[in-house]
């Protein structure tokens, strides 16, 4: 009998300690032998890993906000530019008598020729590519879509020019650092900010149109280049930055910025030699060239340019700002002149 009542006390001491250690402590996780293993112990453990994940998620919390922005606007935007285009068609359609599908009928997508057809391969065709005859059909569908895209455009325009419209909605506007190395007046009503990687094809496709940009508005636009090497794509993206802001040091930044592009639109792939052969072409100071390259002192520059691009959500280049807005998409001569233009006219009437 006594031992049955020391087996009940042990028993009624026991669970006392741990309901007095569950209530007088941190929550329990666990308990190994009696002994508990708090959550705050957990949390203490795998702190390292859970502000890691906390990181990821704020970061892509922030992509996703810039994501779901961009989409927004972009839909208000496209359903904007449809009710402008059908008030327009249609006032048009009453103004020449015709019907608006004979006005469309007027602005159809062009078949391309087996000449453009070859030359786009040629251009485009990378070592590894599949004989031309073999994507003949999707380079005509490619094509194909842009002429109908540069049809719509050229109507839309055309439109717009023989009825009075004037955009209202707001765009879409960043904060957009113009710091790096510019071109044009320094009082210019527009800014255009490029993020852009030398090697990169697309950024040398679009170099022809902002170069037509600035000879078209030499007193209204400045424009901004700002450094976005990938050289997980492009290995001479890198050296051609740091190269290029160096150059900048010794005011040569925009002959050695033709420079490159004129070398990589060759295919020339970029080492110390062919780099200070393009230096000196440029009209650059060996000596202080070659010591700025050595120091690393750009590296700083394009973090920072890499910083500013990723806060902004670029995820590729080129990336352009025009006063703030992300022209997205394909950038043509016509399409930059069409935003430039309504930058103007905003500005315009902002100081009425």
């Amino acid at each position: 009998m006594r031992q049955s009542h020391l087996v009940a006390l042990a028993g009624l001491l026991a669970s006392w300690s741990l309901s007095s250690i569950a209530s007088s402590s941190a929550p329990i996780a666990a308990l190994v032998d009696g002994q508990p293993i708090s959550v705050a112990d957990v949390d203490a453990k795998a702190s390292a890993d859970l502000a890691r994940e906390d990181a990821n998620f704020n970061e892509a919390q922030r992509r996703a906000q810039l994501a779901h922005r961009a989409t927004v606007q972009a839909l208000k935007e496209a359903t904007l530019d449809g009710l402008i285009r059908e008030r327009s068609l249609a006032a048009e359609a009453k103004k020449t008598g015709k019907s608006a599908e004979e006005i469309l009928a007027g602005h159809s997508a062009a078949e391309p020729t087996d000449d453009e057809m070859r030359a786009y391969y040629k251009a485009n065709a990378t070592p590894s590519a599949p004989p031309y005859e073999q994507v003949k059909s999707v380079i005509r569908e490619r094509l194909m879509a842009e002429s109908r895209q540069k049809a719509e455009a050229d109507l839309a325009r055309e439109l717009r020019a023989r009825h009075s419209v004037e955009w209202r909605l707001p765009r879409e506007r960043l904060d957009v650092s113009p710091d790096g190395p510019a071109r044009g007046p320094s009082d210019a009503v527009v800014t255009l900010v490029e993020f852009a990687d030398f090697q990169c094809p697309y950024c040398n496709r679009l170099e022809p149109v902002i170069k037509a940009a600035m000879s078209r508005y030499p007193k209204q636009l400045k424009h901004v280049y700002r450094q976005l090497p990938i050289p997980q794509l492009h290995p001479g993206a890198q050296l051609a930055a740091q190269a290029s802001l160096c150059a900048n040091e010794q005011n040569l930044f925009w002959p050695m910025h033709d420079a490159f592009f004129a070398f990589f639109a060759g295919k020339g792939t970029l080492d110390l030699e062919s780099l200070a052969m393009l230096g000196e072409a440029s009209g650059l100071e060996p000596e202080a060239f070659a010591s700025c390259l050595k120091s690393g002192k750009a590296d700083g520059i394009i973090a920072k340019d890499a910083a500013d691009a990723d806060r902004l959500g670029v995820d590729g280049t080129p990336a352009l700002f025009l006063n703030g807005r992300p022209l997205r998409g394909g950038v043509s001569e016509d399409s930059l002149n069409d935003a430039i233009d309504e930058e103007i006219a905003r500005i315009a009437r902002s100081h009425e």
